[in-house]
């Protein structure tokens, strides 16, 4: 079977052409699209060394973890948890077996560890995902949480990480992953609608840094699954996970030239994680962030005369992209309390005080918030 290679440096401008003060610095060689025995013979071209430490955990240990350990060898690795408990005795580890190179084989959770283990231990990255649930996989940050006395997960924002030296996508092991996290996966790049806006927020009213090229990136990102909406085929067909995949990696590549989360991640991703802290992590990060989404596009286009005009890019159209992409878009499905969305709306944006968003603008009460989620059709 023939593996595609995916480069990024036609999307990455030089950084004296974009002008924004950011460095554009992004680690990522290439994304491999093929059998992951084949890919996995290409790491020496990519400068990528033994002694390997391979990330998983139970279940994606039984996917792929267990075939990339009988190929490559190496140390094994359980994540259990995308926590700094979880991950610092693995960095010791690490440390004390003297790896090169570390592989995550997984979705969020493991390859946030891996990836924070990465940039702490200075080591060569590789991301397998088995799901593409998420826009974290080339992102370089971690979405890591600390563990209080009381086993409570409480999220201060995202850590400094690495990105992959290597993104390999196998798939036959991708389009096989449950169908919600494939629509997890569509429902992180949607955000972006409102991500945009809400970094544009805080360029215009507080002078915050602004990057066009990052910006470029998350639309090209936003369009491209928007287009799996336009033909015939479903979610889940084998072009639309692949063009969903590029997706996710282009978002990840937006982060990666300004080294934040910024560009991918606004009001939306507060309200979302407010509702996964919530509900213990049990909730699709992308599912939730699709209901953030719909919620704030709604918050903006009310309070914002800059939100988008495009046919696109209105909050019908994102109903219509749901629908496709089999999100649920009533509170209802998700067994969330009309209550809990409500607070999400109203107090998410103390989690992250100093990132401005169109909620740290206008600090909406409970009836402002009960009035975007009938608007928005959560009920």
């Amino acid at each position: 079977m023939t593996i595609e290679r995916f480069f990024l440096s036609r999307f990455i401008k030089p950084p004296e052409e974009c002008g924004c003060g950011f460095k554009h610095e992004y680690p990522l060689k290439a994304v491999l699209f093929g059998r992951l025995e084949e890919c996995l013979k290409l790491l020496d071209e990519f400068e990528i060394v033994p002694p390997y430490g391979v990330f998983y955990d139970p279940i994606t240990y039984e996917v792929a973890g267990k075939d990339v350990l009988k190929i490559l060898g190496g140390r094994g690795f359980v994540v259990s948890s995308p926590t700094y408990e979880d991950a610092q005795p693995k960095l010791e580890k690490v440390r004390e077996l003297n790896l090169k190179t570390v592989i995550a084989v997984g979705g969020g959770s493991v390859i946030d560890v891996t990836r924070y283990i990465a940039y702490e231990g200075n080591l060569n990255f590789v991301a397998i995902p088995t799901a593409p649930s998420n826009d974290g996989i080339a992102s370089p940050r971690a979405a890591l949480y600390h563990r209080s006395q009381t086993g409570k997960l409480v999220y201060t924002g995202t850590a400094q990480a690495k990105p992959p030296d290597l993104v390999i996508f196998d798939m036959s092991i991708i389009s096989s992953a449950p169908k919600k996290l494939i629509s997890s996966g569509y429902g992180d790049i949607i955000s972006k609608l409102v991500s945009i806006k809400d970094w544009q927020l805080g360029r215009d009213e507080l002078g915050e840094p602004y990057c066009k090229n990052a910006e470029e990136l998350s639309l090209a990102a936003l369009n491209m699954v928007i287009r799996t909406t336009k033909g015939g085929e479903e979610f889940d067909s084998l072009n639309n996970v692949k063009s969903l995949c590029k997706a996710l990696i282009l978002s990840g590549a937006a982060m990666g030239v300004v080294g934040s989360t910024r560009p991918a991640g606004g009001s939306e991703h507060m309200v979302a994680r407010f509702l996964e802290i919530s509900f213990k992590r049990k909730l699709p990060h992308g599912i939730a962030v699709a209901i953030g989404t719909l919620a704030m596009s709604i918050f903006h286009e009310l309070k914002n005369p800059n939100w988008w005009k495009e046919a696109d890019y209105s909050v019908e159209s994102v109903k219509k992209y749901l629908r496709k992409w089999k999100i649920p878009s009533k509170l209802e499905q998700l067994n969330i309390p009309i209550d809990l969305m409500v607070k999400a709306i109203t107090e998410s944006w103390k989690s992250r005080p100093e990132r401005y968003t169109i909620l740290h603008k206008f600090k909406p009460s409970p009836e402002e918030a009960k009035e975007v989620i009938e608007r928005a059709g959560l009920i």
